[in-house]
């Protein structure tokens, strides 16, 4: 009797424990009353509006536009155009998301005063400057900048030892890549295994131009808008592609992540160690015609054309 009991209670705080971790892996409901730092401020007004990829209507401030997006959604959700990558089901979250791009959240990075819209997000940024990494997996021990990541791992790799239930996963059978939605396999799949070669292609009614998606349109469309919502926050300069203002960052920070693996040299930016690399294999192979010197790329010889005095 007295094991019995024994292992009643075992069974009883092993069940406590489950129900303690499942409530840090079920996401919580949209609807579940929340308090939210929803800044009231007027919307920054765009110099130059933006007109909506799918119908004609155009909006002159971003939180307008994003809120529109829900009507050409499929899964009755709102999405992110400046980044993309973020999509929600809650009108207020969708609003505090651009507003950290925009700037006007309420919290701050303490180091480099980038702006975020809840302060454990703000808190949590200075870990990306100091490289520290301090939440930690109390299963497996790994550590993480970030306690969104580490919550995403628990669910990712430890579920069914948390919850006690299998996780539905969605693996593709080719590559064995790992989804967690049904959408995000699908697309994969036609995207890299595409045998039946669905044509998933878009016009840009602009310029007749073929893309093969609709993401690649929309960026291709601010080229012609000049629609750029990702600003640097020590220079002037905007960018259409938030790639491409990361890339633009290394400049002022002096990072050069790319190295050179003939002769160590370092850039801030791929495309330069590109032509850098041509300098190893092809050499000066653009001549100038005019006056005889050789370049390692196109631009450098379209830059030297404007100035080149060839001797007579």
């Amino acid at each position: 009797m007295r094991g019995s009991k024994k292992a009643t209670c075992n069974d009883a705080e092993e069940s406590v424990k489950r129900k303690k971790y499942k409530k840090r892996l079920t996401p919580r409901n949209s609807n579940q009353k929340k308090k939210n730092t929803l800044d009231n401020s007027p919307a920054i007004k765009l110099k130059i509006h933006i007109q909506c990829d799918f119908c004609s209507n155009v909006y002159h401030n971003n939180i307008e536009y994003a809120l529109h997006s829900i009507e050409h959604s499929k899964d009755g959700k709102y999405s992110c155009h400046i980044c993309s990558d973020y999509r929600t089901a809650n009108k207020n979250y969708i609003e505090l998301h651009v507003r950290t791009h925009e700037g006007t959240s309420k919290y701050k990075c303490e180091i480099c005063n980038k702006r975020f819209n809840k302060k454990i997000y703000a808190t949590e940024h200075k870990y990306f400057h100091t490289g520290e990494k301090v939440h930690q997996c109390e299963i497996c021990g790994k550590k993480f900048m970030y306690s969104k990541e580490l919550s995403t791992h628990r669910y990712r790799f430890h579920y069914e030892v948390i919850t006690g239930t299998s996780l539905v996963k969605y693996d593709c059978k080719i590559c064995n890549k790992h989804y967690n939605s049904r959408l995000g396999l699908r697309k994969h799949t036609l995207n890299k295994h595409n045998d039946v070669k669905v044509d998933l292609s878009v016009i840009c009614e602009i310029c007749g131009k073929k893309l093969s998606s609709k993401d690649k349109l929309k960026f291709h469309v601010r080229t012609h808008t000049g629609y750029k919502p990702h600003s640097c926050h020590l220079c002037p300069k905007t960018f259409s592609k938030k790639e491409q203002l990361i890339e633009h960052i290394r400049i002022h920070t002096g990072e050069k992540p790319f190295i050179c693996k003939q002769c160590g040299r370092g850039f801030s930016q791929r495309t330069p160690l590109k032509i850098h690399g041509r300098t190893h294999s092809e050499g000066r192979s653009k001549v100038c015609k005019a006056c005889g010197n050789g370049f390692n790329s196109k631009i450098a010889l379209e830059k030297h054309l404007k100035t080149c005095d060839p001797v007579k």
